[in-house]
Order: structure tokens, then sequence, then C-alpha cells
């Protein structure tokens, strides 16, 4: 059983996945500190269900992506989050509520795709 099969795996990018999404819907409400506190809530629940449960994600469809891609999307999100504090700063709220809560629910379903073998290296 390779890294990607094991449910600890899988556990941590649905709880991260969550809370991303949970704060993007949080900011859709002007409220990103509740949004992301019930998707860290939801997201311990899935963790503590997929490890009791043993849960393996087993995929049929393989996407491949590699070391350059990863780096862009890992760099992609890096920048979201400089944009959105300097955004915070400088008290641009549109930018944050919107483009921010597009980005967080985006970078949440990114690691779900990963959790659930939709996107794989």
């Amino acid at each position: 059983m390779n890294n990607w099969e094991e449910p600890e795996h899988a556990a941590g990018l649905v709880f991260v996945a969550l809370m991303f999404i949970g704060a993007g819907i949080g900011l859709l409400f002007n409220r990103p500190d509740v949004g992301g506190a019930i998707g860290m809530g939801l997201g311990f629940l899935a963790m503590a269900f997929i490890r009791l449960k043993k849960i393996v994600v087993e995929s049929e469809t393989k996407v491949s992506i590699g070391k350059a891609a990863s780096f862009i999307i890992l760099s992609l999100i890096g920048v979201l989050f400089i944009l959105g504090g300097i955004a915070l700063l400088l008290n641009i709220v549109y930018i944050m509520k919107y483009a921010g809560a597009a980005a967080a629910i985006a970078i949440g379903l990114i690691f779900l795709a990963l959790a659930f073998k939709l996107v794989i290296k």
C-alpha cells in the first residue's frame, strides 16, 4: 500500500479541503471566522470517519501532474494568500469577499480532488 492508499493521507486532504471551503463560504457572508470554524469542525468529523472506517480510495481514472505543475499550483495558492492579505490591509473588501471566497473554495475543491484521487501523482 503506497502513501496515496493510506486512510490518513485522504483524511488529511479532506480536512484541509473542508477548512478552505468553509472559509470561502464564510467570506461570502462576511464571516470567514465562522465559516472556517464550521469547515474545521466538519473536517475533524470527516477525518475521524475516514480513519474509523479505514476508507481507502482507489481511482480508476489516473491523471498525473508533474513537479512543475505542482510547483505552479502551490505558488498560485501562495500568491493568492499574499494578495488577500494585502487586500485586507488596504481594506479592499470587494476583492476579499468575492475573489477570496472563490479562490478558497477552488483550493478546497483541488484538495478534495487529490483526496479522492481524481488527480494523482
